[in-house]
């Protein structure tokens, strides 16, 4: 049996089905109507039909008519385009190949397939391909929405290592905290948006004031905290108080701070909640970093 490949089909299939909605059964009277969906290595036509593909096979003394009202006008076989719908006349050969004497199509046909290959599509074709963008976006996140459930499996897999971790971190704080051998010189509050560690130009201008007020400081060292608000899991409140806790670490750093003048930033989570979480305003005050300028008694004599 003769092996043909199909080239790729750019027609969509619901207008294909829209199409041969008015299309006759196959074979009727020796013709095929159907609508053409590709083109195979051998020449010959894909016609797809209500009931199946049917390979319509062109020889030269096949003829290519393009039918306007009562005219008609001979036309070359390139004009086969696929999305074209075509009245085919000549006989069957086997069950799903027919050798066509005569191919006919409407200008109007013509015109709907050139339409679909350009992209110059109609109303109903361009509220389809809008379909199947909002299709795409809706797979894309909910991909995205499996990698984060994924990755919030992972944290919690990590979950008793973490609280341990903070265990070790709040009891380093609580040393830190005590500020009975420092004064503060300086504090600068750092709020975020929800769910972020990003932050905005006017905080960033301040924490630059802090560190170029810092330089004239002697023997100072800063504290950074971050907190979250109790919204959410633990899990994801503790990562968000740590990412923001070193976004401005890094900040600072890149303000002419070096890194044996900051204390390690403190993750703090939830722990310190300073207004009610039952309102966004106190949502917002609890996220938060708080950045201390400290310089040790020891250098002041006080």
């Amino acid at each position: 049996m003769q092996r043909r490949r199909t080239q790729h089909i750019t027609v969509p299939a619901w207008i294909v089905v829209s199409i041969l909605s008015v299309t006759a059964p196959l074979f009727a009277g020796e013709h095929v109507r159907g609508v053409i969906a590709g083109r195979a290595d051998d020449g010959s036509l894909t016609v797809r039909t209500d009931s199946s593909d049917v390979a319509v096979i062109l020889n030269e003394g096949t003829k290519v008519r393009q039918v306007s009202g009562v005219r008609s006008r001979k036309v070359d076989v390139p004009s086969l385009i696929p999305g074209l719908r075509v009245d085919v006349e000549g006989r069957q050969e086997t069950g799903t190949r027919f050798v066509a004497n005569r191919i006919t199509f409407t200008t109007a046909d013509l015109k709907v397939a050139r339409d679909i290959q350009a992209g110059l599509s109609p109303t109903d074709l361009a509220v389809q391909a809008n379909r199947g963008l909002i299709d795409a976006h809706g797979q894309r996140i909910d991909n995205q929405q499996a990698a984060l459930e994924a990755q919030d499996r992972r944290i919690a897999a990590n979950d008793e290592k973490i609280v341990a971790t903070r265990g070790a971190v709040e009891a380093a704080s609580g040393r830190i905290a005590n500020l009975d051998d420092y004064t503060v010189v300086d504090t600068v509050t750092v709020y975020f948006r929800n769910g972020r560690a990003d932050i905005s130009r006017d905080y960033r201008s301040q924490l630059k004031q802090l560190a170029l007020k810092a330089r004239d400081v002697d023997g100072y060292t800063v504290q950074i905290e971050g907190h979250a608000s109790a919204v959410g899991g633990d899990t994801i409140n503790q990562r968000l108080s740590k990412q923001r806790a070193d976004a401005v670490a890094a900040i600072l750093a890149q303000s002419g701070i070096p890194s044996t003048r900051l204390f390690v930033p403190t993750a703090l989570g939830t722990s310190d909640q300073i207004a009610s979480n039952a309102t966004k305003s106190g949502q917002a005050e609890n996220r938060r970093t708080v950045v201390r300028l400290l310089q040790n008694r020891g250098i002041t004599g006080n």
